[in-house]
């Protein structure tokens, strides 16, 4: 059997004859070739200067460079049932393995799902990669706290993500604690980070890591994809460790590799760093554009650049691999192709006059062939008219969408506005049945891959096409039409994103919020809802990533330069002067609003409440109904413990139910009522539970944890409970709060709060904190319960030297002290009507039941 007796198998297209040719299959049999032998003899290892490790295959869109690459993958796993030509793969003393990484329709390179993939596809029983393990557990749990390892397995089901888990057990030595498949919490990871930095690691392959203390280092930083993206070098230490007939040969696929080959090679060099530092894997890259990585000018722009990096990417290259111009199908092969496909399996008889047109205006393009039979197998009823076929593609492009049944024709146009979909979007957006937008999604049109969330998608070409074709085609949208079913897109993917909300679901939400940001990007519109989503989700440097390149003239290229705010690793310092910068352009009036807030929020985390206070005065002045506003200007005023403009405030912009119980309930708090204390902070947690808003919820919850300690009804467990919470989410300062909470409820037992206390210090210095009320509040009550003088005069010594605000809580702070003798720092201030002697009595009455 030949592959020409296949051709209509089912997902088999001439695409896939195409991919028959002999040249680019010897190209990748002498790499492969090539690669076993460097993995073997051991010179595909970091410390060489030279990569030969990279194979290329560049061209048009539609000349069939994802088939070739996936049939490639069959043969080298001896999958390809009929071998053509090819003939059988060669024998080599181990399996290969391989992976594949799909850039279609991406903005990103997700860094850390290739390496986790390039993970899998080395897994073996019996076979441990320490050092990745570790830094990967680092990387996760300071960059995606609260998440889940995801599941990764061999080609065989072996459970790579447990082999993982085990030897992180194994590894660390004094680690306090078993770890589980769940999410790795900071408290974990800081548990791995001190191991690894003090060298209290099992095994001598750890010890001997230097790059291990640095990632790990780096990843406590700043976890960015830059630094998962070299957690491939760990992976690469790890097998040069492996005997060499242990090591195994992957071969990684990564297709339409232009879609992040932009101009500022951002993306472009997350993906050269991981191949850079995987000499032993064999990299098979399809893309409409050449790799430049040998040019000297993109020196400084990519990891390693330059002709003695990467000799087989050089023009006058010719030992494999090296990079091959794929151009398109003979003459020849178009009408072999033509004549067996007429007649079999559904395709009608091609006339000759009927096949002459189509090979005059295939130039050799599979994908030309493609839809030229798709539109020949839709025909009525009659012999097929010749004129019909032979156009330009974008003509014969329309003419199949033309020929869909009519219940299909608006899901095919409205498929074509978006990178990717499922069943699911199009019929939301059409009025359809689900079941005709399935049936659509089985059309030969659609390409399926392996997307979690959008499994579907046409041809770049096909897309076009339709964008462009004119109203006289029958079923023709028009600019109008299309836009308008972008609108309704938009509101289908809104939906889906509120759905994920509730779910919890943020790394598939984000996925949505791309979708709907390409959409506003393709259409200039703008979305309300979409923004406020995108601003919601946690690690706004992922979010950067995901968005169009910014646009001035745009609304949504002005949301996306507001996010450039946090790439390029800008920490706070450099946020606020972008900011600053950006604040300073011809702005809309919603993203100058957004912009604004962000400015704030970034002044308020540096602890410049005077800068922050101003511009949400700014923001107030243009919209003094935003409940949000009025009760984040309430809040920065409380923390500044400005109590008259506060009163001011609260008089002309009364605030919202929950906010207003919440600012309350502050307020309360500073008066020594402590069941209005309470309350408020509760209420509020649970108004934002009911609408999703989990981690700000947390928040308030941990307040109120905070609360019920000093009021003395708070139990440990309760601050168990939070503890693990905060800790999955990875809000250092919640934890703290916990851990003090906790420390108050076990007062008076010194070697309880003194391992509260030096897990207190281990947070605040994994993040280059400081201490403060939370670590202040609960020691000075220890001490004065065990009637420690000494202890209380070390602390005031230290209290003495600090410069803090006067906050609700650093003026309890003050009270303890003064409780125990020492002068107070803070003068009284007038809150309401009530007397400041009256608000002293109540705090002496507290702090006395928690001190005796």
């Amino acid at each position: 059997m030949s592959e020409f007796d296949r051709i209509f198998d089912p997902e088999y297209t001439a695409s896939d004859l195409f991919t028959d040719r002999v040249s680019e299959h010897a190209a990748f049999a002498g790499a492969l070739r090539s690669q076993h032998g460097d993995v073997v003899c051991g010179d595909a290892r970091l410390g060489a200067r030279q990569r030969t490790n990279v194979l290329s295959y560049y061209g048009l869109g539609g000349i069939g460079k994802t088939s070739l690459s996936r049939r490639l993958e069959r043969w080298a796993l001896g999958e390809l049932e009929s071998r053509g030509d090819w003939g059988e793969p060669p024998a080599f003393d181990r399996v290969v393995r391989t992976l594949r990484v799909d850039f279609h329709g991406s903005r990103a390179v997700d860094a850390v799902s290739i390496v986790l993939a390039l993970r899998g596809a080395c897994a073996a029983r019996g076979r441990r990669f320490p050092a990745f393990d570790v830094g990967l557990a680092a990387w996760w749990a300071l960059a995606r706290p609260g998440t889940a390892l995801p599941e990764v397995r061999s080609v065989s089901g072996f459970d790579v993500r447990q082999q993982m888990v085990d030897t992180l057990g194994d590894v660390i030595a004094d680690s306090g604690g078993q770890f589980g498949v769940g999410p790795l919490s900071v408290r974990t990871t800081l548990r791995i980070v001190d191991a690894v930095m003090h060298r209290r690691l099992r095994g001598r392959l750890l010890r001997e890591c230097p790059p291990l203390a640095r990632v790990v280092q780096e990843a406590q930083h700043d976890p960015s994809m830059y630094v998962a993206a070299t957690l491939a070098g760990l992976l690469s230490w790890d097998l040069e460790n492996l005997d060499a007939g242990r090591r195994p040969l992957v071969v990684a696929f990564a297709d339409a590799f232009e879609y992040v080959q932009g101009n500022d090679r951002v993306q472009e060099r997350l993906f050269q760093r991981i191949v850079h530092l995987t000499p032993s894997v064999l990299w098979v890259v399809t893309s409409r554009n050449r790799l430049d990585w040998d040019a000297p000018e993109v020196e400084g722009l990519l990891p390693a650049s330059g002709p003695r990096v990467w000799p087989g990417l050089c023009f006058d290259a010719r030992r494999e691999p090296r990079q091959h111009l794929i151009g398109n199908l003979s003459q020849e092969d178009v009408g072999r192709f033509l004549e067996t496909a007429s007649g079999t399996d559904g395709n009608p008889e091609l006339p000759d006059d009927v096949v002459a047109r189509i090979r005059d205006g295939a130039h050799g393009l599979p994908l030309y062939l493609d839809l030229s039979l798709t539109m020949a197998r839709s025909r009525e009823e009659g012999p097929l008219d010749a004129a019909s076929f032979g156009g330009p593609l974008p003509q014969l492009v329309t003419n199949v969408f033309a020929h869909l049944p009519d219940e299909l024709r608006g899901l095919a146009r409205a498929a074509s506005l978006v990178p990717r979909f499922d069943a699911q979007l199009l019929a939301g957006a059409t009025g359809s049945l689900v079941g005709d937008a399935e049936r659509f999604c089985r059309q030969t049109l659609v390409t399926a891959d392996a997307h979690p969330l959008f499994p579907y998608r046409l041809h770049d070409a096909v897309r076009a096409a339709v964008t462009s074709e004119p109203v006289s085609n029958p079923g023709a949208w028009s600019a109008s039409d299309r836009t308008e079913r972008a609108v309704l897109l938009l509101e289908s993917l809104r939906q889906r994103s509120d759905q994920l909300l509730y779910e919890g679901a943020e790394a598939a939400q984000l996925d949505v919020l791309e979708l709907a940001a390409s959409l506003c990007h393709s259409h200039a519109l703008s979305a309300d809802w979409l923004a406020t989503a995108i601003t919601r989700l946690p690690g706004f440097e992922l979010t950067a990533q995901r968005l169009p390149s910014p646009d001035p003239d745009t609304w949504l290229g002005q949301l996306s330069g507001m996010f450039e705010a946090w790439r390029d690793d800008r920490r706070t310092a450099g946020r606020v002067a972008y900011l600053e910068d950006f604040m300073r352009r011809p702005l809309r009036s919603d993203i100058r609003r957004r912009a604004r807030l962000r400015l704030a929020y970034a002044h308020r985390t540096r602890g410049d409440h005077a800068q922050c206070l101003g511009l949400l005065t700014e923001a107030l002045a243009e919209d003094s109904s935003d409940d949000e506003t009025r009760y984040q200007v309430a809040r920065t005023l409380h923390a500044t413990g400005d109590y008259a403009a506060l009163r001011a405030h609260l008089a002309a912009f009364p605030l919202g139910d929950t906010t207003g119980l919440r600012i309350r309930g502050d307020l309360a708090f500073d008066r020594g009522l402590l069941e209005e204390a309470i309350a408020g902070a509760a209420l509020r947690a649970q108004y934002l539970r009911s609408i999703g808003q989990h981690r700000l919820a947390q928040e308030n919850e941990v307040v109120c944890l905070w609360r019920r300690s000093l009021h003395g009804i708070a139990r440990p467990e309760e601050c168990d409970t939070a503890l693990i919470a905060a800790d999955r989410f990875g809000v250092r300062l919640l934890m703290r709060t916990c851990l003090a909470a906790k420390a108050i409820c076990l007062a008076g037992d010194a070697p309880a709060v003194a391992n509260l206390a030096q897990e207190a210090d281990l947070i605040i210095s994994s993040s280059a904190g400081y201490a403060g009320w939370r670590e202040w509040t609960p020691r000075i009550i220890h001490a004065l319960r065990c009637r420690d003088r000494e202890e209380a005069e070390r602390l005031y010594a230290a209290w003495s030297q600090t410069n803090r605000t006067p906050s609700s809580n650093y003026r309890l702070v003050d009270r303890l002290f003064i409780h125990a003798g020492f002068p107070g720092r803070y003068p009284s201030a007038q809150i309401d009507d009530e007397s400041a002697s009256a608000v002293d009595e109540r705090w002496h009455a507290i702090i006395e039941s928690l001190t005796t």
